[in-house]
């Protein structure tokens, strides 16, 4: 409660650079619980406002059990972007349920790095080998892993496997050997490089559906070829058997898995593929001028109101 105190504080004494720009750009909730409170007075000093949203904030997270959940307003989105100047989203999904508030919406995914992502040196193993399986992410994330828990006990009892996880408290799943890192920005690339393959499991709900793939992304950027959910903008990123795999059943999961692990040539073959995806579709320099563009746009209102 101190700390989200003082939290509230400093975001007054941020205020101070809100009149003078020529764009506020706002990600996710100034303030993370009560309605919009700080958005609706940096509306008063400077309305051009762009909203950047990346999830579905308006349905409460799948697998998180807290009584501060009750303190958030899940009409956060259809306020803000009511009075937004532009709204940016993650995603097609985001960007339908946007536009019932704000007609000015623009997708641009959540993109990465390609300078710091860097591609992976380690020699293919070979056949055989203890093949490891990846993912990262917030903790509370990990309750998606039901979809493939039992997946993955089958696979451990057949494929010299283990599981590495890099979020910020430990996993465990009996059957399963599991490699805990604990995650810090510095290593987080070595979180990518480190699997052999990647994970990102999801259920089909509302707030999945929101996701903006970006574990996979990630997994890809680095030439780390990865199994994932066809949910929402999941299916959009892979191309089934070329730069990944997309599985929607247990069998599915089981089957592609597996000829990622029995086969290091077709890992290298679509971890390759994969990067040129992230390069050509999903990079910082392919999306920065329409993020800029964006920006400008917004920027303009104010020239059109001093004049």
């Amino acid at each position: 409660m101190l700390y989200m105190g003082a939290v509230f504080l400093l975001r007054f004494w941020q205020l101070r650079h809100v009149p003078g720009g020529d764009v506020i750009f706002i990600r996710r909730q100034v303030y993370p619980y009560g309605p919009p409170f700080f958005e609706r007075l940096m509306r008063m000093m400077n309305p051009r406002i762009v909203v950047d949203i990346d999830d579905a904030l308006w349905v409460p997270p799948g697998y998180v059990n807290t009584p501060f959940l009750s303190l958030v307003d899940r009409g956060w989105t259809r306020k803000v972007c009511t009075y937004a100047a532009h709204v940016i989203a993650g995603n097609a999904y985001i960007a339908d349920h946007v536009r019932q508030y704000n007609p000015n919406v623009t997708i641009i995914p959540t993109c990465v790095d390609m300078d710091t992502h860097t591609a992976k040196t380690a020699a293919t193993k070979e056949a055989g080998e203890r093949v490891i399986l990846g993912w990262t992410g917030l903790y509370s994330n990990l309750g998606y892993f039901e979809v493939i828990e039992d997946v993955l006990r089958e696979l451990a009892a057949r494929h010299p496997i283990a599981l590495m996880i890099a979020s910020t408290r430990e996993y465990a799943l009996s059957g399963v050997e599991v490699i805990n890192r604990h995650w810090v920005l510095e290593h987080e690339v070595d979180y990518l490089q480190e699997p052999d393959i990647g994970l990102m499991p999801l259920t089909d709900s509302e707030r999945a559906k929101a996701k903006c793939a970006y574990k996979a992304l990630e997994f890809m950027s680095v030439g780390t070829p990865c199994v994932i959910s066809p949910v929402g903008m999941n299916a959009e990123v892979i191309e089934d058997g070329v730069n990944g795999f997309l599985a929607a059943t247990p069998a599915e999961w089981k089957e592609k898995l597996e000829r990622l692990i029995l086969d290091p040539e077709l890992r290298r073959t679509m971890g390759e593929a994969a990067r040129a995806t992230i390069q050509e579709r999903y990079s910082h320099d392919v999306h920065y001028p329409t993020f800029r563009g964006v920006m400008e746009q917004a920027a303009a209102t104010r020239a059109k109101t001093s004049g």
